[in-house]
């Protein structure tokens, strides 16, 4: 390749060759039109110092071995000297003049802390928490090691957000600051609510019935033409969407089998639980202490009965509903300590995606007993429950729906 030289303002113009590089480049004696292409640090600094700055320099030990490529042009209306010391800067690269000598070397260049303000602001409708966990961590990383090439930025604050409290205060750069205030109009929004209704039954089952479950079917299809097939049978829970949520009521009151155990109706804001419970407490047997050389014996009560906890969580075109179905009993039996009653808890937790207004009918917990004997569940009435001789089995079904509000 060669090293093209020409001028600009002299009309004698004349070709050098230049056996040492690989690339063209202009020059003129005043107003210079110059031109590397992708050439290795050393080479390109002695065709700059030699044919346009014509300066006697020197280059640092670190930078002979510098590898890295230059590319850049110098236009006639440039200052040749301000435009290649300013490219070199780029670089990380000094430029020091000592008697009329050039010397060049690396530095690493100190850059200045961020300013940071404080920033504060009351929320409309979500609490702080959720206004700090929807923003994420990206507005409070360390800005310390957050140069590039080894540079190191040294500063004596970090960004800080809150997480709790009344008000949000969130301390960084008026950048970040400007960003957050143009996410908040768009996170701090009401949240929207869902109305949870739903019916609690004791299903009293036998061999020939089947499951509380299998019972609920059939009703259902005799009267809507709903059956547990593989689009809506879930194994232990049915989904559909037709009559009203009342009606259903009805249609399980007209069976004796079906007793109403409660029909909570819960407004739960998306994202949070709400929990409803209807049950017993029972008294059990604690600890045996000594006063005064007399034995005390403590009374501990437990919850036996119906936990159903639910925490619906609404998108565009479904609600995600967690649920939680938990029963717990006792019975008094001989293995207990002290006469303390013997507790059995079942318990469901299950996901499953509703479209609005979807009734969905949970089933599962279910208590199975032998023999001549009173069949229900201990903490219901007495009136409630059954004698048979056969196997008999008292499941609990849920009637559940939820719609917008």
């Amino acid at each position: 390749m060669l090293l093209h030289l020409f001028s600009s303002r002299v009309n004698n113009m004349r070709l050098l060759p230049f056996s040492l590089f690989c690339l063209c480049c202009q020059v003129s004696a005043a107003g210079t039109d110059f031109e590397v292409n992708t050439m290795k640090f050393p080479e390109a600094v002695s065709v700059l110092w030699n044919q346009i700055l014509k300066r006697p320099f020197m280059l640092s030990p670190e930078l002979t071995q510098d590898a890295r490529m230059l590319t850049l042009h110098i236009h006639p209306d440039n200052d040749e000297r301000e435009f290649i010391l300013r490219y070199l800067e780029n670089m990380n690269v000094k430029v020091v003049q000592k008697k009329g000598i050039d010397y060049l070397y690396t530095y690493k260049p100190v850059i200045s802390p961020p300013r940071f303000y404080t920033y504060t602001y009351t929320p409309r409708y979500r609490d702080v928490p959720y206004l700090a966990q929807a923003l994420g961590t990206s507005f409070t990383q360390s800005v310390a090691n957050a140069g590039a090439d080894g540079v190191q930025i040294s500063s004596a604050e970090q960004p800080f957000m809150s997480t709790s409290g009344d008000t949000f205060v969130y301390r960084g750069t008026k950048r970040n600051i400007e960003q957050i205030e143009k996410l908040l109009d768009e996170i701090d929004v009401r949240a929207e609510q869902v109305l949870v209704s739903a019916f609690v039954f004791e299903v009293q089952t036998n061999e020939k019935n089947g499951s509380g479950l299998v019972l609920a079917s059939k009703l259902l299809n005799d009267r809507f033409s709903i059956g547990i097939g593989s689009k809506q049978g879930y194994g232990n829970f049915i989904q559909f969407n037709g009559p009203s949520f009342d009606a259903l009521y009805e249609l399980f009151r007209t069976d004796n089998r079906f007793s109403l155990v409660s029909s909570p109706r819960l407004r739960v804001v998306s994202g949070q639980e709400s929990s409803f419970s209807v049950g017993a407490s029972v008294p059990t047997v604690g600890s045996l202490t000594y006063e005064n050389g007399t034995p005390v014996q403590s009374i501990v009560y437990r919850n036996t009965g119906v936990d159903f906890k639910v925490r619906p969580l609404i998108t565009r075109d479904l609600v995600s509903m967690k649920i939680d179905q938990q029963l717990s009993d006792y019975a008094e039996t001989t293995t207990g300590v002290n006469n303390s009653p013997t507790f059995t808890t079942r318990q469901i937790v299950t996901n499953v995606n509703m479209k609005d207004g979807d009734i969905i009918v949970l089933s599962g917990l279910a208590e199975n007993k032998d023999g001549e004997q009173n069949t229900g569940l201990s903490f219901l009435p007495k009136s409630w429950s059954t004698k048979s001789d056969q196997k008999q089995s008292t499941d609990l079904l849920i009637v559940i729906q939820a719609k917008k509000v």
